[in-house]
């Protein structure tokens, strides 16, 4: 067997153990129609390889050298995964699915590296153009839940992964008032916050 680093807990699971996030994923899959699924943090490629598996089409990226390596050899059976090595807010362009509804997780905030803002800015402005996506579903990993500080999340330049910080991007790619949220309550695996941006319909 071939060493992994520890990267974090739950790590050999998707989504990091939290069968919360796998159910909502296939009920907006189901609700949405969603064909495409994108990823920005590989990782290891255990949530891609689900991705994989009940998604037509999964794009994902991954900075890291060596965790993009361990996630090729994971998922080299896999004819319908795209991975790109380098940096999400550089690749994601390249990555959008014109005329397909796709749903996002944004997964490659880590330590210092934090490139949220520039992935939606991204996804707004593809939504704004002339090849415009379908108006996407965004589940963002991490995010502080409120009234629930037993989930974890993460913060950058001590901003806490919250609605309020980013609800100017949401307004961008969907139009204020146009767009509902919600948050996972559970606690399961590594027991982090995870928020999700889906259009009304």
């Amino acid at each position: 067997m071939s060493f992994e680093p520890l990267v974090m807990p739950f790590q050999d699971k998707p989504f990091n153990g939290d069968t919360t996030i796998t159910r909502e994923f296939l009920a907006l899959k189901e609700k949405f129609d969603i064909k495409v699924a994108i990823e920005t943090g590989t990782c290891l490629g255990y949530t891609t390889l689900w991705l994989a598996e009940n998604f037509e089409m999964v794009k994902s990226v991954e900075s890291h050298p060596e965790y993009f390596a361990i996630a090729k050899n994971r998922l080299k059976d896999m004819t319908n995964v795209e991975l790109v090595q380098g940096k999400s807010e550089l690749n994601l362009p390249s990555m959008l699915v014109d005329g397909m509804r796709s749903i996002f997780f944004l997964d490659a905030h880590w330590g210092e590296a934090c490139p949220l803002e520039e992935e939606l800015d991204i996804i707004a402005w593809y939504t704004e153009t002339e090849h415009p996506i379908l108006e996407p579903i965004i589940a963002i990993h991490d995010f502080q839940v409120p009234d629930n500080p037993d989930l974890g999340y993460d913060s950058y330049k001590d901003q806490p992964f919250t609605f309020e910080w980013l609800k100017r991007k949401f307004d961008g790619i969907y139009g204020k008032g146009n767009y509902t949220h919600y948050y996972n309550s559970e606690l399961e695996g590594a027991q982090r916050g995870i928020i999700y941006v889906i259009p009304k319909k």
